[in-house]
């Protein structure tokens, strides 16, 4: 157990040391152990903690979900001081809760073993009419400032979030430990705001909020909060032009970054000093960040498949991820290349399915000029294009057992020669093949190589259906609901319950992009700004009627459905690329001999005109 004398002087002589103060607001057990394990100070449990844990807005802290002090005593007591011993733990206090008294909440939160308290949720982020009324009912931040003085007055270590020199000298007269400048909810991120204040006028407030204290409590720390700061180099220029000692995160450590880098962030964060001379280091994590984060998942079975691509991913060997269509395999060859030595060479990738058999091989190896008609000129292949770099061969399965042959060879000694050309060219590449065909079964029935196959099968990744981890329905509903406000402007926040109900009840034959495309549907046609039962496709709410209809009608119906969707989308693609059939088939995941029987079994026709 941390005394408040305790925690004040480590904390002192981080700043005697001139080692910034870093705090951490945590939503769960692992994120706040990897916190502690990167050199945090102190920890924050905030409700804003446990919204991000569940893939939702760090805003919908400010929301009535849920009573907050309870759910921060939930995740707190049960996650993070069980798993944290050697770190101090702040507790998150709406102290504008009217259905309890304060004397009440203080003892509670001594009595569960939290070391400190800071106002939050605060109403210092709420403005307008609400503000007004909260204010009318003494339910303002005057009563965030009592409640940091009775836990002065109580022993408790203090952290109090300010917006304006008002209330930071108001903070400061009560006696609190840090006074940290609040500027705004962390910008960045799929699920955070959209703009933050400019560094420039984030510097103006927090110096007027810290010659407030100064005023007021020269013994008061001072810290910084989220806004504009997300990268180390952002706080480092706060604490060298305002009187800031010190950061504290939420969504810079836990959501903008992947939970498993929390750790070496946090790490950064600490070691400013020193981080300059990793410039290259920060740009590459960043850089793989974004390819982790467009895969979607918190399951068991995610996670496994996750540990697998961390593990393969700086291993120079040849990988084959198998999986049903629709179920992210090029996100998990992007994932793999960018967290290999070679994310900063090309990535290369070609459809062996979209490419006529004729034409795959001059694709890949390339061709001399007069090689055969039409070769008015030298072209290099694409195991040229990809030296140094990753050439990811999707739908290897489609590949005929000639162009096979040439590949294996190119394979195996690195080398090759152009289409109609002698010269013997050298090449250093990773090959990453994808495929939704089970290549054992094709091997014997003769359609596969079998020496390619254990050429390119050293270690295979396996994409799971939807159908398989149901769980993550509601993360990849907020992560493509995400993606829809950006690319159709619309301001869809949600889904009702009964929606949700139909997801998490269908089976998702098409995976994630069934999934991404339904929901897109349903933003484009629904007219309010959430998606209700009666904006998804008739086949995913069929389930209310399952006892009134037999079952047979209903999977009939379902079937017909389905079908439908199917053809529209096809229909759509076809028109999006003019009827460009290997670009279709390539952006609906299939191959273009399947795309060519939709087409027949729908009876589409070429809309071009005059073609």
């Amino acid at each position: 157990m941390f005394t408040r004398a305790e925690i004040i002087k480590k904390l002192r002589e981080n700043i005697t040391l001139h080692r910034p103060i870093i705090g951490v607001a945590v939503g769960s057990g692992f994120s706040a152990q990897q916190a502690a394990a990167g050199g945090a100070d102190f920890l924050l449990v905030l409700n804003a903690g446990r919204f991000r844990a569940a893939g939702v807005s760090s805003l919908a802290a400010l929301m009535p979900f849920a009573n907050s002090n309870e759910l921060v005593f939930d995740v707190g007591c049960k996650e993070i001081l069980p798993r944290v011993k050697n770190t101090p733990v702040v507790f998150g206090v709406c102290a504008t809760d009217p259905t309890t008294d304060h004397d009440s909440l203080i003892a509670s939160i001594i009595k569960n073993g939290f070391h400190g308290v800071n106002n939050f949720p605060t109403v210092g982020l709420i403005d307008g009419v609400l503000r007004s009324a909260l204010e009318a009912e003494g339910l303002g931040f005057d009563r965030e400032v009592a409640f940091m003085a009775r836990a002065v007055d109580a022993g408790l270590f203090t952290v109090a979030f300010v917006f304006d020199p008002l209330q930071a000298q108001k903070m400061a007269r009560a006696g609190v430990d840090i006074v940290c400048a609040h500027l705004g909810f962390t910008a960045g991120g799929r699920t955070g705001i959209k703009s933050a204040l400019p560094l420039e006028d984030g510097l103006k407030l927090a110096g007027e909020i810290f010659a407030a204290v100064d005023a007021e409590n020269s013994r008061a720390i001072k810290m910084v909060y989220g806004g504009p700061i997300i990268t180390p180099q952002e706080a480092d220029f706060f604490y060298a032009n305002t009187g800031a000692v010190g950061y504290i995160g939420g969504s810079a450590f836990e959501r903008i970054p992947a939970e498993t880098k929390i750790e070496e962030i946090t790490g950064q964060f600490k070691s400013i000093a020193t981080l300059q001379k990793e410039n290259e280091s920060l740009r590459r994590e960043l850089r793989k960040k974004k390819n982790y984060d467009d895969i979607v998942g918190q399951s068991r079975i995610m996670q496994q498949m996750f540990e697998i691509v961390s593990k393969v991913a700086d291993k120079d060997i040849n990988v084959l991820v198998c999986g049903e269509s629709g179920t992210g395999k090029e996100l998990v060859v992007k994932a793999i290349h960018s967290n290999s030595p070679r994310f900063n060479q090309p990535f290369i990738k070609v459809n062996c399915a979209a490419i006529p058999e004729t034409l795959l091989e001059s694709e890949l190896f390339g061709h001399e000029k007069g090689a055969f008609t039409g070769a008015t000129r030298q072209r290099l292949g694409l195991f040229e294009m990809a030296h140094k770099g990753t050439l990811f061969l999707d739908e290897i399965g489609e590949m005929s057992l000639s162009v096979q042959a040439k590949l294996l060879r190119a394979i195996q000694q690195q080398e090759f020669q152009r289409v109609g050309g002698s010269k013997t060219i050298k090449v250093d590449v990773r090959i990453i093949c994808a495929t939704n065909m089970d290549l054992h079964n094709a091997v014997a029935q003769g359609r596969f190589r079998e020496d390619l196959y254990y050429r390119l099968n050293v270690v295979t990744i396996r994409t799971p259906p939807l159908r398989s981890h149901k769980e993550d329905i509601p993360l990849l509903v907020n992560f493509f609901l995400g993606k829809i406000r950006e690319k159709f402007k619309r301001d869809i926040r949600r889904l009702t319950p009964r929606a949700l109900d139909a997801l998490l009840a269908y089976d998702w034959p098409g995976n994630v992009r069934e999934l991404e495309h339904t929901l897109e549907s349903a933003a484009v046609l629904c007219d309010h700004d959430y998606i209700d039962i009666q904006d998804l496709p008739a086949h995913l709410h069929l389930a209310d009627a399952v006892d009134a209809t037999p079952r047979s009608k209903i999977i009939a119906n379902a079937r017909q459905n389905s079908a439908m969707l199917e053809q529209q989308l096809i229909a759509e693609a076809l028109a999006k690329f003019a009827w460009h059939r290997g670009k279709a088939a390539a952006y609906l995941g299939i191959t273009r001999r399947t795309l060519y029987n939709k087409i027949k079994k729908y009876g589409l026709e070429d809309g071009r005109s005059g073609q």
